[in-house]
């Protein structure tokens, strides 16, 4: 018999398959909201596999981990090490999502790749569902939660939730999707067949009627789960920024790039994610202008990306760092450059880390499709932006940047992770209370 806690808190349990010391964008939004939900009335129980196949480790993030807290781990089978040997060991961490150089790929990637979308349906870690659910459904029997709220990608997270729910349909159940599932823009890559697409999308079906309400990120999303007369289940949470990485940021707001404009891009570029118009731009810039521009790239970079910048000196690859470390990186570049996805799908998507760079108060230089969330954001704030292959438009945007023109300073306050988790807990109060 399950005893709800004498104190005041509410509890809320999370299925997420990135936490600490999980790195990356995946794992801070949960993570943060974690953080802060206590102070709203809400205690956090969060479950998590406990050996991951994490394509970054951060340790950086575990000081942000709520001393105290509960944290249910349990084994995972991964097949997707097994697939990624088969395929050369050449993951990114997002299988499908990085190209060949040149769009090629041997034989056995193909092979890994169509199991991969054919075999593992949603994902590949679908295998932890089952075990998952019972641990789940033997800890709920005899722990009160008031709420559960899963998170994807990956998306067979919610295949667990929608266990436990059908188990214990009277505790509310909130799906949060950090991107889209059935249309996210790397499935292409998977070669599924009409079978796998199918399941795939009955899933979703299934995940979205059962749950008791849907939070997205970007405002595309809801239409694509939803349909267009259903938006009264869904409640926009974009991802932001953690004012406490930020304390730091008077006494380390001093350019390092002596005399040049540094431009700093944060995170990981491949396949889709290139900008050939403005690498180009950027060497007829310091051809030609007065002030020169730096590029610095901190993340993992994709072979072809490597190939199409190999003889631009005005590039330079810094590879990846943790989370806080990146963050004073961010603070001594004169300007930020985000770079989208270039699909259809991700049109759907707003990408985290635009948030953060607001609060750096640095000018921002986005490369995106149109229309699209992100473009809409950014026509909204008045910031420049273009496509992947328009050199000239890129040029137009170095001069803005280098200029007073691309100062524009956004007020980043209500995308502080703290008022987004009072937004959050606003939420669950409101559907306990119904």
């Amino acid at each position: 018999m399950s005893t709800k806690d004498s104190n005041t808190h509410h509890k809320v349990l999370i299925i997420t398959y990135y936490w600490p010391p999980s790195g990356g964008a995946g794992v801070q939004r949960w993570l943060k909201f974690s953080k802060y939900l206590k102070e709203f009335g809400w205690e956090p129980v969060i479950y998590t596999p406990e050996n991951p196949d994490a394509p970054i480790v951060d340790d950086s993030l575990m000081q942000d981990v709520p001393d105290g807290i509960t944290v249910l781990k349990l084994p995972i089978f991964e097949p997707s090490r097994v697939v990624n040997i088969l395929g050369g060991g050449k993951s990114t961490g997002r299988t499908g999502a990085a190209k060949s150089v040149e769009g090629k790929k041997s034989f056995i990637e193909e092979i890994s790749r169509w199991v991969r979308g054919n075999v593992f349906v949603p994902d590949a870690r679908v295998a932890w569902v089952r075990p998952s659910y019972r641990f789940l459904k033997s800890w709920l029997r005899e722990n009160h939660v008031d709420a559960i709220i899963s998170t994807g990608p990956p998306h067979s997270m919610h295949l667990i939730g929608l266990r436990v729910k059908k188990a214990f349909p009277n505790i509310k159940w909130i799906t949060d999707f950090r991107d889209p599932w059935s249309d996210m823009d790397y499935l292409d890559e998977f070669k599924m067949g009409t079978r796998a697409i199918k399941k795939l999308v009955q899933m979703e079906k299934e995940v979205i009627r059962f749950s008791d309400h849907v939070i997205i990120n970007s405002p595309s999303v809801a239409k694509t789960l939803l349909g267009s007369d259903n938006h009264s289940k869904s409640t926009l949470i974009p991802n932001g920024w953690d004012e406490d990485d930020f304390k730091l940021k008077s006494s380390s707001d001093d350019s390092d790039s002596m005399g040049t404009f540094k431009l700093g891009h944060f995170g990981a570029l491949y396949g889709s994610r290139n900008a050939p118009g403005l690498w180009r731009a950027v060497e007829r810039w310091n051809n030609t202008e007065e002030i020169k521009v730096k590029i610095s790239l901190v993340g993992t970079v994709g072979d072809e990306i490597k190939n199409n910048i190999q003889d631009n000196i005005s590039i330079e690859l810094v590879g990846g760092m943790g989370h806080a470390e990146a963050v004073k990186e961010m603070m001594k570049c004169d300007g930020l450059l985000l770079v989208q996805n270039d699909t259809d799908p991700a049109r759907k998507c707003t990408p985290g880390k635009l948030y953060e760079y607001l609060a750096c108060e640095k000018p921002i230089l986005s490369v995106c499709n149109s229309p699209s969330d992100l473009a809409t954001r950014l026509n909204e704030w008045g910031l420049p932006f273009c496509d992947h292959n328009d050199e000239e438009a890129a040029y137009e945007m170095l001069r803005q940047i280098t200029s007073q023109e691309g100062g524009k300073i956004i007020d980043a306050s209500p995308f502080e992770r703290r008022a987004l988790t009072e937004t959050l807990s606003s939420l669950l109060n409101k559907l306990i209370a119904d």
